[in-house]
């Protein structure tokens, strides 16, 4: 396997792609800094995380192959450049490009690599000193040149070469916030197969329309689901007369692009959320629907191949009021979500190369009557709520999520506020420090 230390040689290139050639071996060497570059954004955001866990198989071979497989060309989410350019004018036309792929569906700009008709012929190693504090001031530059600022992943990577020198990868994710225009110019930038080019009239309209339904696109997909579960319709049957909680991420790429991840990818992700809960150890499956025969279970998590995740559990209840009726103590579910089912989904998604933004949605299904255990704001004292009976469901509005290394507490917080809310209490009285109410 790779690693993100590990250093790549170039060859030099011709014009035959034939098995065996130099410009076979150039893809080779792409292949095998892009691999790099993924790995190392793992590795970062894995540091961010408060308890260090065991990585799965990543299978790097099977996407290197895949990647010498097919000659690389510059298209919608793929662009070369020779140079990087760090003067005045070069980061005024780095910040057209970075409008442009933040307005379309995200991209990669490698720099360090001579395109031929469009096709990556050769690397040309940058040499550049200080490297890292240069791509540091270059990503806050780009950040602000443009409006409204570019809040969702804008990451840099320099892959060191064995004869020396970089190849530089900037990653530029899709933005919910678009369209996004230049500052300088005033001028709105997109993405198509041949590169960037201006926002007419009709784009920008467009665009902005696309921007107002994204959040709706979410929360679709949160209710098709949702209305799937109560009809029975899944691959695992959770049985319905217990309250059970429902954790949906819908990334922002899920809602933008139509691409989908191998079953090798899905199965490595996968592998972190079987560990989502410590309550019920989770079924896991990663179709998005199945004729096989339905199974029982009382935890589930389902990976999409677009990279969307399903958590499904049964909430542990107690029966202690007069008629006996299901009583939910909220952090047996709350602190698991928070240790450990949102830090997993994090995992999931960083080894599927799927970046922020996320949406999050929490919802709690319950039937008849049912209680919740608070402290009273006082006193401290416990007590048993009812939920209002016409609350059969609480769902919790979407929450927007910038940065999935931010405390899972704080992510949480407005996601778990509904069934405090039902019953009188303004925010969760779950204490996640100190593993309790």
């Amino acid at each position: 396997m790779a690693s993100s230390g590990a250093e790549v040689d170039h060859p030099s290139v011709s014009r035959t792609g034939r098995p065996g050639s130099a410009r076979h071996a150039t893809f080779q060497t792409f292949a095998s800094f892009v691999w790099n570059f993924r790995l190392s954004l793992l590795d970062a955001r894995k540091q961010k995380f408060r308890r260090r866990r065991r990585q799965p198989t990543l299978h790097p071979l099977q996407t290197i192959q895949r990647c010498c497989n097919f000659p690389f060309n510059r298209r919608r989410t793929l662009d070369f450049k020779e140079e990087l350019d760090l003067s005045r004018d070069g980061r005024q036309a780095l910040a057209e490009d970075v409008c442009a792929f933040a307005n379309t569906v995200g991209g990669d700009l490698v720099f360090g690599m001579r395109e031929v008709g469009g096709m990556a012929a050769e690397v040309i190693p940058l040499d550049i000193a200080d490297i890292d504090a240069q791509l540091l001031t270059l990503t806050n530059f780009l950040r602000d040149a443009v409006e409204p600022r570019v809040t969702t992943a804008l990451l840099s990577h320099a892959v060191p070469l064995a004869s020396g020198g970089h190849v530089v990868v900037l990653r530029v994710s899709a933005s919910p916030n678009a369209p996004h225009r230049v500052i300088r110019s005033g001028q709105f930038y997109l993405r198509n197969s041949v590169g960037k080019e201006p926002m007419d009239i009709h784009a920008i309209r467009t665009a902005f329309a696309f921007a107002d339904g994204l959040a709706d696109r979410a929360l679709a997909f949160r209710d098709r689901r949702l209305a799937l579960l109560d009809e029975g319709f899944a691959q695992v049957r959770v049985p319905p007369l217990r309250p059970r909680i429902v954790v949906h991420a819908a990334p922002v790429l899920a809602l933008t692009r139509r691409d989908t991840h191998t079953v090798e990818e899905l199965k490595a992700a996968a592998l972190y959320l079987q560990r989502a809960s410590r309550c019920a150890r989770p079924r896991l499956t990663t179709k998005a629907s199945s004729a096989q025969p339905v199974r029982t279970a009382n935890a589930y998590a389902q990976l999409f191949r677009d990279g969307s995740i399903e958590l499904v559990g049964l909430l542990s209840t107690g029966d202690v009021e007069q008629p006996p009726a299901p009583t939910i103590y909220p952090a047996q579910h709350e602190l698991p979500l928070v240790q450990h089912g949102i830090p997993m989904i994090a995992q999931a998604l960083a080894t599927l190369g799927v970046p922020a933004p996320v949406y999050l949605f929490v919802s709690l299904h319950r039937r008849g009557a049912t209680y919740v255990t608070v402290c009273r704001p006082r006193t401290r004292h416990a007590e048993n709520r009812p939920l209002p009976p016409h609350l059969t469901d609480l769902l919790s509005p979407p929450v927007y999520v910038e940065d999935l290394g931010v405390p899972a507490a704080q992510l949480m917080a407005p996601a778990l506020d509904p069934l405090w809310n039902a019953v009188g209490i303004d925010h969760t009285q779950t204490n996640f420090a100190g593993g309790g109410v």
